[in-house]
């Protein structure tokens, strides 16, 4: 069975709707009022509703721009709302993603070069970054391991 609850915090119609509504209908009765002063012979009533298609057209037509441009105006606004929720979101993620940085001092054995994690334990580098960052290494090897004359020369740079 559907949810038929309202959301308390949303209304029934969206405020720029009823924005456009309101002037749509401001409009509708100003028109008629101004039409009374031009044409003296006429009621008010008679000026509400009128008879002429020509200006039934007229009223109808400013008075369903009017409610068009509140319905545009809601569709921007909860645009701007769904980017602005979307921008919270990219900044948590992105928060979240720069806590996993690796910060401090960390003891590291002069010998084998391994790292002494939170619980004592000797771990090698790899091991000790993939836990705390979550990142993954691959294997290969760089140009001066791959000729040995070039660490023995200081880099690759600087043979002699």
């Amino acid at each position: 069975m559907a949810n038929t609850t309202t959301n308390p915090d949303r209304p029934l119609i969206p405020p720029f709707i009823l924005i456009g509504i309101w002037l749509a209908i401001g409009y509708w009765v100003i028109e008629a009022y101004f039409d009374t002063f031009l044409i003296e012979n006429v009621s008010f009533a008679m000026r509400l509703f009128p008879s002429d298609h020509n200006e039934l057209w007229m009223r109808s037509f400013i008075s369903v721009l009017f409610i068009g441009f509140g319905l545009y105006s809601h569709r921007v606004q909860a645009r701007i709302r769904s980017a602005e929720k979307m921008s919270v979101d990219a900044a948590l993620l992105l928060k979240n993603a720069l806590s996993k940085t690796i910060r401090g001092n960390f003891p590291i054995c002069v010998s084998c070069k391994k790292i002494r994690n939170q619980e004592g334990e000797w771990v090698t580098p790899v091991m000790f970054i993939t836990a705390r960052t979550g990142a993954e290494f691959s294997r290969s090897m760089c140009k001066g391991c791959l000729n040995p004359t070039l660490h023995e020369a200081g880099g690759e740079g600087q043979k002699n």
